[in-house]
C-alpha cells in the first residue's frame, strides 16, 4: 500500500497555528492538523509534581493536563525552576489574549521594512476581523472606559515615568462607544484559541489528528512526523511542515531534529508581583480583569513595564497561595479586595534565566543561580514612590518574585537572519530546511513588548498568506 503524502501539516492548535490556518484557508480548501486532545489516560511518568505547588489559581484543576504535557514531551523541569504547561485547546494559559501591547513595531527589527509592513497589516486585519477592543493607531485612544486612578496632569509632570495604554482583545459589541469592562463576558468575548476557532474555523475543512509528535525525521524532500497518542503510533509524511506548538515544544522538536546537544536559552520576561493599597475603590466584576494602564521609563521604555489591575477573588487566591501566612485573613482580604491594586513588573528579556538541554532521552529545563533582586527592588521603588507621591495609595506594599519562568511569556529561541544552526529566514523557514516553517513565538524577540501575542498571531497570519 502506497503511503499517503500530505501537502502540508500544521502541528499545534493554539492562536499562532489557528491564525496561520485562517489565513492559509483563504486560498486552499483543507488542511491537516496534529493536535493532541485531553484524555483520561495518564502520561505523568516524569517527576514534575513540584510544579503543581506553584500553579497560579487560574490553572488549578488542570494539574493532570499540566503533568501530562511534560511527560508526553519527555521534559523534566528542575525543582528550582518555574515553567507552566499547555492548557485549553493550545495556548500557554487560559487568559492569554486579554491584552496586547500596541508597540509591536519595536520588536520587528529583525525583519525588512517590507516584511514589517506585512506583519503590521496582518495585525490590523486580525483586529478588524475579530472586531476587537482597542485602536492600533497610537494617536487614538482605546475604546474602553479608562480607570481614573491615574491623573494625566500629574503623570505628565513626572520626569521618570510615562503611561502607555494596552490594547484589549475583547470583542466589541458596538462601534464608536466606550465599553465598560465590567460588562464583558470573559468566556465568550475574550480572544482565546477556542473562541477564535468557533468564530472563524468551525465550518472549515480542518482535519484534526489526535496525536502528539515524538520526533521529526527528514525523508529526501519530505518530512516524516513520528507520532503517538499513548495507545498507538502513527507516522505522517508531508511535503511542508508548519510548527505552531509553542516555544517550548517547537524548540525541543527542532533541537532533536537537528541533533543539537548544547543548551538553548529560552527568552522570557521575569516579573515581580506587587500589591498596593488604594485609598479609593477599584470596582470590577470580571474574574480576571486585564490591566487598565502601563507605566514605563521615559528614557528607556524597553527596560520594564508595570501594569495595574484591580483586585478580585482570583488575585486574592494568588496572594494567599504565595503568602500562606495570610491564609487566616482570606475573608478580610476578599472584603477589602476593591481597595487593592495588583501589578506585574515585567523586565527586559536580557534578564532571562531559563535554559533547555537534552540529556540522554529527555529534555531538561533549568535556571541558573542569578541574583537580580536589585533590579526588581529598583523598579519596585520607582513605581511605589510614584503612586505614593500621587497620594492614591497608603504607604504600604507587598512584593513577591515568583521565580524565573513564572511569567507565561516564552519566546525567541531561534535567531532570525543570522547564520547559526538554530535560525530561520525572514519567511520563518528553518535553516537548510525550507519545507519547515515556524510560526509561534520561538522565532520572535520581544524587547519592549511585554504582551507578545499580537505580533505572534500577525506573523503567523502573514506566513499563511505567503506559504
Amino acid at each position: 500500500m502506497k503511503k499517503k503524502i500530505y501537502d502540508i501539516i500544521v502541528v499545534g492548535s493554539g492562536l499562532s497555528s489557528l491564525s496561520f490556518i485562517d489565513s492559509y484557508l483563504k486560498k486552499q480548501k483543507k488542511i491537516d492538523v496534529i493536535s493532541f486532545k485531553k484524555t483520561k489516560k495518564s502520561f505523568s511518568q516524569i517527576n514534575n509534581k513540584h510544579i503543581l505547588e506553584i500553579l497560579p489559581p487560574q490553572m488549578i484543576g488542570e494539574e493532570k493536563q499540566v503533568l501530562d504535557y511534560f511527560s508526553i514531551n519527555k521534559i523534566l523541569i528542575k525543582k528550582k525552576t518555574k515553567f507552566f504547561g499547555s492548557l485549553e485547546f493550545g495556548g500557554l494559559s487560559n487568559y492569554w489574549g486579554l491584552q496586547i501591547d500596541k508597540n509591536i513595531k519595536n520588536d520587528l527589527q529583525d525583519f525588512s521594512k517590507k516584511t514589517q509592513k506585512k506583519i503590521l497589516n496582518s495585525f490590523k486585519e486580525i483586529f478588524k476581523k475579530q472586531n476587537l477592543l482597542g485602536k492600533i493607531n497610537e494617536k487614538n485612544q482605546n475604546l474602553f472606559e479608562r480607570n481614573p486612578f491615574i491623573n494625566d496632569e500629574f503623570l505628565n509632570k513626572n520626569k521618570i515615568l510615562k503611561s502607555d495604554e494596552p490594547i484589549l482583545a475583547f470583542q466589541k459589541k458596538r462601534e464608536k462607544q466606550k465599553i465598560n469592562l465590567n460588562l464583558i463576558n470573559e468566556k465568550k468575548d475574550s480572544l482565546t484559541a477556542t473562541n477564535f476557532f468557533k468564530k472563524n474555523l468551525k465550518n472549515k475543512r480542518i482535519i484534526f489528528h489526535n496525536y502528539f509528535v515524538e520526533r521529526i525525521v527528514k525523508d529526501k524532500k519530505n518530512i516524516i512526523l513520528k507520532c503517538s497518542n499513548g495507545s498507538k503510533n502513527k507516522s505522517f509524511t508531508t511535503k511542508k511542515l508548519v510548527l505552531g506548538c509553542g516555544t517550548l515544544i517547537t524548540t525541543k522538536l527542532i533541537m532533536d531534529y537537528l541533533k543539537i546537544k548544547t543548551e538553548i536559552k529560552i527568552n522570557h520576561h521575569p516579573r515581580l508581583f506587587s500589591l498596593y493599597f488604594s485609598k479609593k475603590k477599584w470596582t470590577n466584576k470580571m474574574n480576571f480583569q486585564p490591566s487598565h494602564f502601563h507605566l514605563k521609563l521615559r528614557k528607556n521604555p524597553t527596560l520594564f513595564t508595570a501594569d495595574f489591575r484591580p483586585g478580585n477573588r482570583l488575585i486574592i487566591d494568588a496572594i494567599i497561595k504565595f503568602k500562606r501566612i495570610l491564609s487566616p485573613f482570606k475573608p478580610l482580604l476578599n472584603f477589602l479586595r476593591e481597595y487593592f491594586i495588583f501589578s506585574n513588573i515585567f523586565i527586559h528579556p536580557r534578564f532571562s534565566n531559563l535554559y533547555i538541554k537534552k540529556q540522554k532521552n529527555i529534555f531538561i529545563i533549568y535556571s541558573k543561580k542569578k541574583n537580580q533582586k536589585n533590579y526588581f527592588e529598583k523598579f519596585g521603588k520607582i513605581i511605589f514612590n510614584f503612586l505614593k507621591t500621587s497620594k492614591k495609595i497608603f504607604p504600604l506594599y507587598i512584593n513577591h518574585f515568583p521565580g524565573y519562568g513564572a511569567d507565561f511569556h516564552y519566546f525567541g529561541t531561534f535567531t532570525m537572519g543570522i547564520s547559526k544552526k538554530l535560525h530561520v529566514n525572514e519567511n520563518c523557514q528553518l535553516n537548510k530546511n525550507k519545507n519547515i516553517y515556524i510560526v509561534d513565538g520561538s522565532v520572535l524577540k520581544f524587547k519592549s513588548n511585554k504582551y507578545p501575542l499580537g505580533a505572534i498571531m500577525a506573523n503567523a497570519r502573514r506566513i499563511g498568506k505567503e506559504i
